[in-house]
């Protein structure tokens, strides 16, 4: 039983893929693009703007906007992310998520995942 649980969890590690690497050009609905890069894996992903910026895709508005978290998880804010409008965010009244915030939602997820494996096995 032990070696069961033990090759589940390892092949469940071989479907996690990261999230391509390297900044590259987003495009946002109004045609303007930002250089970013895309971060994390199928337990949690972001995008992170060249000047640290974490970003979520809303599929509503077509746009990435700036995250926030949300029951635990991260959602976009509602505040389009426009090259270097941090500080427009921040009059906003939308906090800015510190990438330690992101790491901890991120293992958090991961460790539930993990523990929803052992349960069914």
């Amino acid at each position: 039983m032990k070696y069961i649980i033990l090759i589940s969890l390892l092949i469940s590690q071989l479907f996690s893929a990261p999230a391509r690497g390297g900044v590259r050009d987003f495009i946002q609905a109004d045609g303007s693009t930002f250089k970013a890069s895309a971060k994390g894996n199928h337990h949690l992903n972001w995008i992170e703007s060249v000047d640290g910026e974490i970003l979520k895709y809303n599929q509503y508005t077509k746009n990435y906007e700036f995250a926030e978290i949300k029951n635990e998880n991260l959602a976009p804010s509602g505040y389009k992310y426009i090259n270097k409008n941090a500080k427009q965010m921040q009059s906003n009244n939308v906090k800015k998520i510190d990438k330690s915030q992101v790491y901890k939602l991120w293992k958090k997820r991961q460790a539930d995942s993990n523990a929803k494996l052992l349960i069914k096995h």
